[in-house]
C-alpha cells in the first residue's frame, strides 16, 4: 500500500464499493445499483431532492455575428421555466467559433460574474471550442435571505428537510441549458463538459453526478473529502452564510464530518465511467489539493470496475503537472484560489487527449 492509499485508510471513509445489504460490489450490475443507493442518499442527505415537473422553453433574444473581432457568433438564449404554480426566467450565452467546421465541443460555465471563462473568452474559441456562459446569480441569487427569488422558487416547502439547496438549484439551471444545447446542430453533443470553480465547483460535480448527458465535470478547487481536511472544514460549511448551499438535513443533530454516511468520494463516483478533472493550487489551503487528491482516489475503484481508470498519480504530487492518464485527472497549479489560463489550457489538453 502507497503512502496516499495509507492515507485514505486513515481517513475511515464510508464505503464506496458495498451495497446497503453489506454485499461488496463486484461487477457493473452491483455497481448500477450502488449507483442508484449513492445518488438517492445524496439527494436526501447533502445536496437536496430537485422538483419534478417544471417544464421549460427557451427563446433567441439576441445574436452578435461579429463576437470576438467576427470570430464567433454569441447568442443570448432566455430559459423560461414553469410548473403550475409559479414561473422564472433567466439568460444565457452560447458563443460558436466559426473556424471550426465539424462538429464544436463545448464548455458550460458557470460562473461567477458577467465576465466570460474570466476574460479567456478568445483563447478558448481559437482552440476550437465553444463557450456556454452562465452567471449563476442569473440561476438563483447566492443569499440565504433571497429565498424563491430565482429557480429555487419552485420548492418553497420550509418543513421538507430534504429540500433542495442552491448548489442543486444552479446544477439544475445547468442542466436545464443542457437541454437546449441538445438542439444545437452546431454542438458535438456527446463532449458537452461542465465547469465551475469552488463552490461552483462543486455545483459542476453535482450536475455532472445528476446528468449524465454531460462527458466531463471540471472543478477548480474544490472536491476535498471532509473527513479529516485541513482546510474548510464541515463544521466551517454549516455557517448562516454557507448552509443555504446544502439540503438541511446535512447539518441536523449538530453532527461532524465524521458522522456523515457519505464524503465526497461518493459524488465524484456517481459520474464514472464519464470524466472528472479536478484542479487545486499550491497556496489555496483553504480548498486542500491534497485532500483533493485522496477524493479522486478514494472514487476510483468506481471507475475501474466499469473498464476505465481512475486518478492515476504519486504519492508526491507536483505543481504544474498535470496528471492525465484514468478518467479522473489532477492538475495542482501554483498560486491561489483562482480558476486560470494555466487551468483552462490544462483541461483543453486533457479534453483532446481523450476526445471528451
Amino acid at each position: 500500500m502507497n503512502g496516499l492509499q495509507k492515507e485514505i485508510e486513515n481517513r475511515h471513509l464510508p464505503e464506496l464499493m458495498r451495497l446497503e445489504n453489506g454485499d461488496a460490489v463486484t461487477n457493473y450490475e452491483d455497481w448500477k445499483l450502488r449507483r442508484e443507493e449513492i445518488k438517492k442518499l445524496l439527494c436526501h442527505e447533502y445536496m437536496g431532492v430537485t422538483p419534478e415537473n417544471i417544464k421549460s422553453a427557451f427563446e433567441c433574444v439576441g445574436v452578435d455575428e461579429d463576437a470576438y473581432g467576427g470570430k464567433a457568433t454569441e447568442k443570448t438564449i432566455k430559459v423560461q421555466l414553469a410548473n403550475n404554480n409559479d414561473a422564472y426566467e433567466f439568460i444565457f450565452k452560447l458563443i460558436l467559433p466559426k473556424a471550426v467546421k465539424e462538429k464544436i465541443p463545448a464548455f458550460l460555465h458557470l460562473q461567477f460574474n458577467e465576465l466570460v471563462a474570466g476574460g479567456l473568452g478568445e483563447e478558448i474559441i481559437d482552440n476550437g471550442y465553444a463557450i456556454v456562459h452562465v452567471c449563476y446569480q442569473d440561476i438563483d441569487p447566492d443569499d440565504s435571505k433571497e429565498s424563491f427569488l430565482g429557480v429555487s422558487r419552485f420548492e418553497k416547502d420550509w418543513i421538507n428537510k430534504d429540500r433542495w439547496g442552491k448548489i442543486a438549484v444552479w446544477a439544475f439551471g445547468a442542466s436545464k441549458i443542457m437541454d437546449y444545447l441538445q438542439t444545437v446542430v452546431q454542438l458535438d453533443h456527446a463532449r458537452i463538459a461542465v465547469i465551475g470553480h469552488s463552490r461552483l465547483a462543486l455545483t459542476a460535480l453535482w450536475c455532472a453526478a445528476m446528468d449524465e448527458r454531460f462527458s466531463l465535470a471540471v472543478a477548480g478547487n474544490s472536491g476535498s473529502l471532509y473527513r479529516g481536511s485541513q482546510a474548510e472544514s464541515f463544521r466551517d460549511l454549516s455557517r448562516e452564510y454557507t448552509r443555504y448551499w446544502f439540503c438541511p438535513n446535512l447539518f441536523r443533530d449538530d453532527r461532524d464530518a465524521n458522522d456523515l454516511p457519505f464524503d465526497m468520494h461518493f459524488l465524484i463516483a456517481l459520474i464514472a465511467p464519464r470524466y472528472v478533472f479536478l484542479t487545486g493550487a499550491t497556496r489555496d489551503l483553504w480548498a486542500d489539493a491534497h485532500s483533493e487528491v485522496l477524493s479522486g482516489l478514494a472514487a476510483s475503484p468506481a471507475f475501474e470496475i466499469l473498464g476505465q481508470k481512475g486518478l492515476i498519480c504519486p504519492d508526491e504530487i507536483l505543481p504544474d503537472t498535470l496528471y492525465d492518464e484514468g478518467n479522473i485527472s489532477f492538475f495542482l497549479r501554483a498560486g491561489t484560489h483562482y480558476l486560470g489560463r494555466d487551468d483552462w489550457h490544462a483541461v483543453m489538453k486533457y479534453r483532446e487527449e481523450k476526445n471528451i
